[in-house]
């Protein structure tokens, strides 16, 4: 069932947490709200529940107005952070627990809602913990249960909230792989909130990145990735080197002069005819794309090792350019190369720039820009 926003707003007193948002979502896509904390996302979605009303704006499901239904009209399965099972209830029974509670008329027979409880135990594969309690699962196990009572009422949308805010790293990691997995296959559209990056861009078909209430930029992942609309959008989407640059004509000078890059690489760059006039930029390098060099090359800025630091794969350097602080990553093969240590002169030569014709005081917080 395809999602309409259209227009939405919401206030809690002077805060306002939805600014004029509008969002469509396809029947069975599967889409990430992502965003810091207080941006919003969290609102949103209990608007499209039913659990919060707009201010203004509609909510549509399928085309046909849905603003002021009742969250159980809607047809909707929420999953929360927390699991929120019933704990003095078997697995079975929470599974079940939807499906009991529907009127008389709309009531499954009860072979119906064991061969139904069993289908969805098998889907998230626990069905072999159908006689267990909650207590005696692990964190990973019950929200994979949680997720199947969602489903035992045959929603036409499924909604999560931070799913799996609340597990370990290498469990969430885990799960969200198996909720692509499990989304493939019953094909329903689906909301997920998370403030997670990795986990966005892993699982959602599309990334609505969220600020201040206001959607920044809708995309696949590799768009919001490799095409930010904005700063900020760079900033949050992982690590990003901040360079203070200067515009000329169609070209902004990366590095005090020494490198130039074109400053009409982005739709957010600054045209030629501003760009004589305010003359200020910012350009946003990932760590990955920096190479470095023990000697100069064309285009290249010198910088001097701050230190340095091996992290799995790979080994993260600190190096320090005028009054600036440049973190680039690269494998242990190039830096047992270079033989990096504290102190030594080399020099930097970014892959990919984006130039952003905006003031340093229009940075958004909530990025982890250097």
């Amino acid at each position: 069932m395809s999602i309409e926003i259209c227009g939405v707003g919401k206030r809690f007193g002077n805060f306002v947490a939805l600014d004029n948002i509008n969002l469509s979502i396809p029947t069975g896509e599967l889409v990430a709200l992502l965003g810091p904390s207080g941006c919003g996302k969290t609102t949103l979605l209990r608007i499209i529940a039913g659990m919060e009303t707009p201010d203004g704006g509609h909510v549509k499901f399928a085309g046909e107005e849905a603003t002021h239904l009742h969250a159980r009209e809607r047809n909707v399965g929420f999953v929360f952070q927390h699991y929120a099972l019933f704990r003095h209830m078997s697995v079975f029974e929470n599974v079940a627990f939807g499906l009991r509670v529907k009127p008389r008329g709309e009531r499954p027979a009860e072979n119906e809602i064991r061969r139904r409880v069993i289908d969805l135990l098998k889907l998230v594969q626990l069905d072999w913990l159908a006689d267990r309690y909650p207590s005696q699962l692990s964190g990973g196990q019950r929200q994979r249960i949680a997720l199947a009572r969602a489903l035992a009422v045959e929603p036409k949308v499924l909604l999560l909230d931070e799913p799996f805010g609340a597990l370990d790293t290498k469990v969430r990691k885990e799960l969200r792989r198996w909720l692509r997995r499990l989304h493939d296959e019953v094909h329903i559209s689906s909301v997920f909130v998370t403030h997670d990056q990795e986990e966005a861009l892993e699982v959602a078909d599309r990334v609505v990145v969220m600020n201040h209430g206001r959607i920044e930029q809708i995309g696949t992942p590799d768009e919001v990735y490799s095409n930010p609309a904005s700063p900020f959008v760079y900033q949050f989407l992982g690590n990003v080197n901040v360079f203070h640059s200067r515009v000329h004509g169609q070209w902004a000078d990366v590095g005090g002069g020494e490198n130039e890059e074109k400053a009409s690489d982005t739709p957010d760059a600054t045209p030629s005819g501003q760009a004589e006039k305010k003359g200020e930029a910012l350009a946003f390098v990932r760590p990955h794309d920096i190479d470095i060099e023990r000697s100069p090359v064309a285009g290249s800025i010198e910088a001097t090792v701050q230190d340095v630091h091996a992290i799995g794969p790979i080994v993260r350097v600190e190096l320090a350019h005028a009054s600036e602080l440049i973190e680039v990553e690269i494998t242990r093969e190039r830096a047992a190369g270079l033989n990096l240590v504290r102190g030594l002169a080399v020099w930097l030569k970014p892959r990919q720039v984006k130039v952003f014709n905006v003031a340093a005081s229009q940075l958004e917080e909530g990025g982890s820009g250097i």
